[in-house]
């Protein structure tokens, strides 16, 4: 029987989708806190190896300067990334879009910025990565501050 799971973990923030047919078992292996190296699949006479997200996060800046924040990142696999959702908060825990950024299908490395004119709060920004293959990361959080 063909069954299509779901497999949510909410520390590496990324959604992992496979078909399997019988018993399985699931390895993930974490690289860093940007990305998901690899997720095996092994079912009986047979094993999947599947590569969650290649897009690699090498980078990512805050800075306040003149009254505007500048958010500077660079990723790896850069190829494989569709877009870039710049994403700003005032609590940390909800975020809204501020930006949408779409990626320059440069081979390997490159580099995005974003600015705005900066809040008199405390505000909270992450990137959301989407790969050309539909898949989702986030950049750690950073903040700035006018004081």
């Amino acid at each position: 029987m063909k069954e299509k799971n779901r497999i949510e973990h909410p520390d590496m923030k990324t959604i992992i989708t496979f078909c399997f047919t019988g018993l399985l078992s699931l390895a993930c292996s974490q690289h860093s806190s940007a990305q998901i190296a690899s997720v095996s699949v092994t079912a009986p006479s047979s094993s999947l190896s599947v590569k969650a997200h290649s897009v690699k996060v090498i980078s990512f800046n805050s800075s306040v300067s003149n009254n505007k924040v500048l958010l500077n990142w660079a990723v790896g696999e850069n190829q494989d990334a569709d877009k870039f959702e710049v994403e700003r908060s005032t609590d940390g825990k909800t975020f809204e879009m501020a930006a949408l950024v779409f990626g320059t299908d440069k081979a390997d490395t490159d580099d995005y910025m974003f600015y705005e004119k900066a809040k008199k709060v405390k505000t909270y920004y992450r990137v959301k990565i989407i790969g050309k293959d539909g898949s989702v990361d986030y950049t750690p959080v950073t903040t700035t501050e006018i004081k």
